[in-house]
């Protein structure tokens, strides 16, 4: 059979074979951007529903009421009253709730009863207490009772809830290699169905949990999915996406599904009061795993990396279908013909390769501690919602709706100002408004705050996940950015224990966010700027990256012939096209 190619002339060939070096150079002639890419668009929805829920549940499945104190059997069966019980059995304290939360007064009540005393004007001063043994609760401001309650994991057993938290994402850690590994040789979507087949089969379990270790070994399984349940389809979503759209189009559609999602989360536990149904509710939109083989593509990359270049071809001219495009048939032969050739000329190396030149590995450390230090801070932000004395579903409501309007602000000023000083601007305010939040003592004050740092976080974490996607070299991106994961999520495991040191003082979680904040905000200046930058696609490019660099220089005070992307336009260096078409291929690429 004749080939293709042989009917190209040699001007025409020269013409197209540069332009289908890669999947992204191809995709424009099936559509890059109709109604294929809208409909993956919505296909993210049950995933980024997901996500929220997996991230912010557990806050609610284990949260317990600050108001709590001894349950004494006896004082139940009379008619007495909360403030009754408070005030005839635990002793005052000088801090809020201003009782004793762990400790009763060492009376024997039963002998009381029977002599007939009134225990209401009874003056009770003894000075001998004992540890409780069981807890009641004052549901007014939590309207029903969690798992905490129900297994009383308060005062010497308050580190439960961080522990749960915690094994939950060490899951994640697991999950990331097992799931990865699944992803890498069986492809992208069988890692999602188990992956969230896995998470479903937790959830589930966790609402039948009756002990501490019973619902840390059902949360484990459920933490399995945590990060891998939007990473995998988003990337692959990505990869189907005009270029010069991605960063706009599918933050702003995947911030709207997260923000929706949890901002109305905590409303969902408020008004379903009950943390076993809640947390069934929780696992529906894992039911996604049934039609996600028919609502998702394969990715075209993994098919290009295990040489199933049929598949590729086949899904590019089902694009081309359903975007109603008809393109030349015979760019496919030479898109097929460069790939071959860029594989024998493509570059391996490993993770360890990040580590053996000094500024490479010196900028790997970086985005390391930046991460996690941004994690950190993250994390102990939202479980310190709970610190505040008020209502924890309104403030956390209003915390998770900034995530759309700080993805939406950070739009519009990381091309502008760059990954660095956006970077030190975000963590900066919120060291700032940490401290504020210690000093002052009115709560509406201390919910503001709060949820000015939720913002700026918010924006903090979406420059740190670009700025490690365009700073380390492309033969180890991938690794590299999973090797940040890892470090991310052990952050992940530190932070619920940040808001236990509120027993030793209520003001330390604050103290240490702002200064975690603030290291983090330090670090990051030492990175080099990527914006205007020609990225790095080998290892000896990723050591000299940033090299001439001066540390006080910043995109926008550079002059109007070197500030960046639009004068490159016309800038005809190969690694131009790095910068115009990959800054934000690479992200979804090689996450």
């Amino acid at each position: 059979m004749k080939n293709l190619n042989d009917s190209i002339s040699p001007t025409e060939r020269t013409v197209l074979r540069p332009k289908l070096e890669t999947f992204d150079d191809i995709l424009p002639y099936v559509g890059d951007y109709g109604r294929y890419q809208w409909l993956l668009l919505l296909a993210l929805l049950p995933f980024g529903l997901t996500y929220a829920f997996l991230y912010f549940s557990q806050f609610f499945i284990t949260i317990t009421p600050a108001e709590h104190w001894c349950r004494i059997d006896e004082l139940m069966n009379s008619n007495f009253t909360q403030a009754d019980r408070i005030k005839i059995a635990i002793p005052p304290s000088d801090e809020y709730p201003y009782y004793d939360q762990c400790r009763r007064k060492d009376v024997n009540f039963t002998e009381l009863l029977k002599a007939g005393a009134d225990l209401r004007s009874l003056e009770l001063k003894r000075n001998r207490t004992v540890g409780c043994t069981s807890w009641e609760y004052n549901f007014t401001e939590i309207p029903y009772s969690s798992v905490g309650t129900e297994l009383d994991w308060v005062c010497d057993q308050e580190h439960f809830v961080s522990t749960a938290q915690s094994i939950f994402f060490c899951g994640s850690i697991l999950g990331g290699f097992l799931i990865g590994w699944i992803a890498d040789h069986k492809g992208r979507i069988p890692a999602l169905i188990v992956c969230n087949s896995v998470a479903l089969v937790g959830s589930i379990a966790t609402a039948n949990a009756n002990s501490f270790w019973s619902f840390a070994v059902c949360r484990f399984l459920t933490g399995l999915a945590f990060d891998n349940c939007i990473d995998i389809p988003l990337i692959i979503v990505l990869e189907y996406m005009s270029v010069s759209k991605r960063t706009v189009v599918v933050n702003v559609a995947f911030g709207i599904y997260f923000a929706v999602a949890s901002t109305i989360l905590p409303w969902m536990a408020y008004y379903i009061s009950n943390w076993r149904l809640f947390t069934y509710v929780n696992a529906l939109p894992f039911l996604s795993v049934f039609i996600t083989p028919w609502i998702l593509p394969e990715s075209a990359r993994w098919y290009i990396s295990n040489g199933k270049i049929d598949k590729v071809v086949e899904k590019l001219r089902r694009i081309a279908k359903i975007n109603k495009r008809n393109p030349d048939p015979r760019v496919y032969d030479i898109f097929l013909g460069n790939l071959e050739a860029s594989a024998k000329q493509r570059e391996t190396a490993t993770v360890l390769d990040l580590f053996k030149t000094p500024r490479l590995a010196r900028n790997t450390i970086l985005l390391i501690l930046f991460w996690c230090f941004i994690v950190i801070s993250f994390d102990s932000h939202v479980y310190s919602l709970k610190l505040i004395q008020s209502s924890v579903f309104v403030s956390f409501s209003l915390s998770c709706f900034t995530e759309l309007p700080a993805g939406l602000l950070l739009t519009l000023l990381l091309d502008r100002w760059g990954r660095r000083l956006c970077g030190f601007l975000t963590l900066a305010i919120t060291c700032v408004l940490s401290i504020a939040e210690l000093m002052f003592h009115s709560i509406p004050v201390k919910l503001t705050m709060s949820v000015m740092s939720r913002f700026c976080l918010n924006m903090a974490a979406n420059i740190g996940l670009q700025y490690a996607a365009e700073l380390l070299p492309t033969p180890v991106r991938s690794q590299g950015v999973s090797l940040i994961h890892i470090f991310g999520i052990i952050a992940h495991t530190l932070a619920p224990y940040i808001i236990v040191l509120a027993t030793v003082w209520e003001g330390f979680p604050m103290l240490i966010i702002g200064i975690v904040s603030f290291a983090g905000a330090a670090l990051v200046t030492f990175l080099p700027e990527t914006l205007g930058q020609c990225l790095p696609h080998t290892i000896s490019q990723g050591e000299e990256f940033g090299r001439d660099q001066n540390f006080w220089s910043l995109p926008c005070y550079k002059s109007r012939n070197l500030t960046g992307i639009a004068n490159l336009m016309n800038d005809n260096r190969p690694c131009t096209r790095v910068l115009m078409k990959n800054a934000n291929k690479e992200d979804g690429d090689q996450q």
